[in-house]
């Protein structure tokens, strides 16, 4: 089968000539059909491409898609985050509960349980196992608490700190706790593998820009003499790209769909050990696999990536190859 689809001779008899839409629309699709046929002349080498296209992008997109799920669970933690507030020792039990009261008014405190000494030192002893030991002490080293729940959901380290510091410039308060180190070294953490991820996407694009081109070079050197015949008789660089654009445009929907199965291969094999450790933990945390619009992106951009190499490529390669 030709490379380049021989333009059919039009019937002289016919009513109407055909209009310039239809023929290119035609066209096209002779181009789309004649490249497909040519995909599974070589289905080796040409498999052989597509795995290395697909490996290019199925890293980022896991990458991309662990990110956004670790910052799923990010966001669970901090909605999850209490502020511990101690109260100092000379606080009665009815000091405390107006302080909880007056507190779990402000606006930005969703809510603020009061716990006593006494009914700490009953919860440690439960939990702690120690309960002989504690039974035998003559004072409650433990003070009264209140336990507060801040009312966005959403507020970052940085809102959490200026709520903290709120709280300890108050008289009664003693001490206020919150793993603001942990929560911090969360963000740096998930701020890092973000822009890694994005940077590597970035290499990785150009990787499939280079395969893709140099895919389509060898196309081209193999076709050269063909290309100046075209050339000679009146043929477009225009009329010339097409077939290297259609493959090119093949080369990213099989790499996509290669990647695609990759990527819900993988979601499916770490599924059951997560789900163990996110369970362990009292979470109901999931890994989730590509949505329908993260599927289409995939497809997206590897059609993209592929038919963009193989433009600038043939371009190029066509502005060599000139008859004398």
């Amino acid at each position: 089968m030709a490379f380049f689809k021989r333009r059919p001779a039009h019937n002289a008899s016919r009513s109407q000539p055909e209009s310039p839409a239809k023929r290119l629309l035609r066209e096209h699709k002779e181009v789309a059909i004649s490249s497909w046929c040519r995909l599974w002349q070589s289905p080796l080498a040409n498999l052989l491409t597509w795995l290395t296209l697909a490996i290019a992008l199925a890293l980022p997109a896991a990458l991309l898609l662990l990110l956004s799920q670790a910052q799923h669970l990010g966001k669970q933690v901090n909605q999850s985050s209490h502020i511990s507030v101690f109260l100092a020792s000379d606080v009665s039990r009815e000091q405390g509960q107006l302080i909880t009261g007056q507190l779990g008014s402000r606006p930005d405190i969703a809510q603020a349980t009061y716990i006593s000494a006494e009914q700490a030192l009953a919860d440690f002893k439960a939990s702690s196992g120690l309960e002989d030991i504690l039974t035998s002490l003559t004072d409650n080293p433990l003070p009264a608490t209140i336990l507060i729940e801040p009312a966005n959901t959403s507020l970052g380290p940085k809102a959490i700190a200026t709520l903290t510091q709120q709280l300890r410039q108050q008289d009664p308060i003693d001490q206020v706790l919150v793993d603001m180190e942990w929560l911090d070294r969360l963000q740096a953490l998930l701020d890092t593998s973000e822009r890694f991820t994005y940077s590597l996407a970035l290499l990785l694009a150009l990787g499939v820009l280079l395969v893709v081109g140099n895919t389509v070079r060898l196309q081209i050197e193999s076709r050269k003499q063909e290309i100046l015949v075209i050339k000679l008789v009146g043929g477009t660089d225009a009329y010339l790209r097409r077939p290297f654009l259609y493959a090119g445009l093949w080369a990213g929907l099989f790499s996509a769909l290669i990647a695609w199965v990759i990527l819900q291969l993988g979601v499916a094999y770490l599924h059951p050990p997560l789900l163990s450790l996110a369970q362990s933990y009292q979470s109901d945390w999931q890994l989730q696999g590509l949505s329908w619009m993260g599927s289409f992106n995939l497809f997206v951009a590897s059609c993209g990536l592929s038919v963009l190499g193989a433009s600038l490529t043939v371009g190029r390669q066509l502005r060599l190859i000139e008859p004398k």
